[in-house]
């Protein structure tokens, strides 16, 4: 029996990963990066595919990942759906569409808007007065981060409508990042008079963002958004003493899928820092948590592969 054949044996065999089959983690961050992960890239796809997970999706928030993507779907000898995007921050030149016109050109299936270098984590962390762990990961936050609008607060910036554009043509995914709730609604509304149909409202449950229910409601209603939410954001210890006033439970999490329709949600893991669990690890827990809450196993699909799925351009399976 060969090397991979051993380590499937030992994740299905025992049947603690059995559910992860056909599931799909479309938000992981695995090495290089431009600080330390737990696993390689590789290392994240070999996992998975030993899982008989159907597909993944690497971040970098510095980097296009479509590349890497490439070469660890290689690496394992295929089997499994490697894919990656590109993030607008500071390093790939902010709302740069040069940039995104060549990561599409190179198959990013996603452009995520900036992450946390966006001006509502920077603001929030400044105006926390706290390095909030950051310091950790050597994180500097900017005195004025990346926006997606001009100086009225209300205008899309020019750069910003042809990267639309872009995505609407390439067909591929739009995620709101780290931005603002205002911001949010801008882009998503943008989008969807240009023509895109893959959006996803990023960590819905991650503290710096947190938006009030009626507004995530809207996003799904009158957008057709996604709703994401990562297991990196879920009660940890790590955020919680920083900002217990912004903790969403998992509890808090169950009211919101059902406010919106478990059709309309996803769940990822987030994960890749060594303060948090393995990738697979992390799906196996979301599972036992969606089961907890008393969803269905067809809902718990549709959060956990079906909507992915759509997102990334896949056919049903």
């Amino acid at each position: 029996m060969n090397q991979d054949a051993t380590v499937e044996q030992l994740m299905i065999g025992t049947g603690i990963y059995a559910a992860l089959e056909g599931t799909i983690d479309f938000h992981i961050h695995g090495n290089p990066d431009y600080c330390a992960r737990l696993l390689d890239d590789a290392d994240v796809v070999a996992l998975a595919k030993a899982t008989r997970m159907r597909a993944v999706m690497l971040k970098s928030h510095v980097v296009p990942s479509a590349d890497r993507a490439y070469a660890a779907q290689k690496a394992v000898g295929g089997g499994i759906e490697v894919f990656g995007l590109i993030c607008l921050n500071p390093a790939v030149g902010g709302m740069n569409p040069d940039a995104v016109a060549m990561a599409i050109r190179c198959g990013v299936k996603a452009v995520w808007m900036p992450s946390m270098w966006a001006e509502n984590h920077a603001g929030y962390v400044r105006r926390s007065g706290r390095k909030m762990g950051y310091d950790s990961v050597g994180m500097m936050f900017p005195d004025q981060g990346e926006t997606i609008l001009l100086a009225d607060r209300k205008t899309m910036k020019p750069e910003v409508a042809r990267i639309l554009d872009m995505v609407a043509e390439a067909d591929i995914m739009l995620a709101t990042g780290h931005l603002g709730v205002d911001e949010s609604h801008v882009l998503l509304a943008e989008a969807k008079q240009r023509g895109i149909t893959k959006l996803v409202v990023h960590t819905v449950n991650y503290h710096v963002m947190k938006f009030p229910l009626a507004d995530l409601k809207e996003m799904v209603a009158q957008y057709g958004a996604a709703l994401e939410f990562g297991f990196s954001s879920l009660p940890n210890g790590l955020w919680d003493p920083a900002d217990p006033a912004r903790v969403t439970s998992v509890g808090d999490i169950g009211e919101i899928m059902r406010a919106v329709g478990p059709e309309n949600c996803l769940v990822s893991s987030d994960c890749g820092m060594f303060s948090m669990p393995m990738p697979i690890e992390a799906m196996r827990i979301w599972i036992e948590h969606l089961k907890y809450l008393r969803f269905t196993p067809a809902e718990i699909d549709a959060m956990t592969k079906h909507v992915a799925a759509r997102l990334l351009g896949l056919p049903p399976a």
